[in-house]
């Protein structure tokens, strides 16, 4: 049923992106590469459980061992606990990976600044694979929130602007602000026709979503003072990393650190419409995290973008 899941939702999104002309039609081919070898492994992992079922029932006591975590738990494991343990990741679907694409960035892709950040070499996340979960609060109400859970799933890619600390990326968020509101970028050329529109996920862009995540408490996070106009406008996607996470027991900013960013410089994560990272980018000042961006929406969006664009 997961599976089925995300079949569906790995093919609506994009069929959504040819039909509206976001995208061009070659992107349909993505649905197939991605999600057959999920398909096949699915069938593998079936028929091996199926096998396992049909040799032997497990015990009460088999199927306990299997999902607890007790480390004096004996190193003999039998085929159906050494299974179990092998696939919950993959039944569970946090498991799934996709390989490079055109919305999978790599070292392959089109898309070639010098900005784009690899697993283990400026990032812990990894292109094809779902949002690392982190836990931060939102600074309009205070409530603490699950952040992976924070925009819905509605056809839009999520831009999470790691702010870092203010002081230090200050000049970085308007430069990155001036450049997604120039004509040509990613931003406006797919933007509403009224910039008045009045929703809260998506008040310029049926295709996009700002969130912005500071490395400092909700107390020192001032909206209208620290972001720019077009940053300020997603008021309820603004959010303080200060919640402490045992999994980074040492970080000052837990969700920075879990995404393997610098928590002061912070960085930029597109996230797919389907929950899976798309690329990650350095936040700099000047133009080139836009470039970047431009860069890699380019290489499939039916507009040209940037410089593209004056050529």
């Amino acid at each position: 049923m997961n599976t089925a899941f995300l079949d569906a939702a790995n093919l609506a999104w994009k069929i959504h992106h040819v039909e509206s002309g976001f995208a061009d039609r070659k992107i349909l081919s993505t649905y197939e590469s991605e999600r057959k070898l999920i398909a096949e492994n699915l069938l593998g992992f079936d028929a091996k459980y199926a096998k396992l079922f049909s040799t032997r029932l497990p015990s009460a006591g088999e199927v306990s061992k299997a999902s607890s975590d007790d480390k004096h738990a004996s190193h003999e494991e039998n085929a159906f606990v050494k299974t179990f343990k092998e696939s919950c990741e993959f039944t569970s679907g946090y498991g799934v990976a996709y390989n490079a694409n055109t919305f999978n960035w790599s070292p392959s892709h089109p898309a070639n600044s010098p900005l784009f950040l690899q697993f283990e070499r400026g990032t812990k996340l990894r292109t094809g694979r779902i949002l690392i979960p982190a836990t931060v609060t939102r600074v309009v109400d205070a409530n603490v929130v699950d952040l992976e859970q924070e925009i819905p799933l509605n056809g839009s890619y999520r831009i999470f602007i790691f702010a870092g600390k203010p002081s230090v990326t200050r000049r970085a968020l308007a430069d990155f602000a001036d450049n997604l509101t120039t004509k040509n970028s990613f931003y406006s050329a797919f933007s509403h026709k009224d910039l008045d529109y009045h929703e809260k996920h998506n008040p310029h862009s049926i295709f996009f979503t700002l969130a912005t995540i500071f490395a400092t408490i909700r107390q020192e996070i001032e909206i209208q003072e620290l972001l720019p106009e077009v940053l300020a406008r997603y008021r309820d996607h603004v959010y303080a990393d200060d919640i402490w996470d045992q999994r980074v027991p040492n970080a000052k900013a837990a969700a920075h650190a879990k995404m393997g960013l610098n928590e002061e410089k912070g960085g930029v994560v597109v996230v797919r419409p389907d929950g899976y990272v798309g690329c990650v980018v350095r936040l700099e000042e000047g133009t080139g995290t836009v470039d970047a961006l431009n860069q890699y929406f380019g290489s499939f969006v039916t507009k040209r973008l940037g410089t593209q664009a004056q050529l």
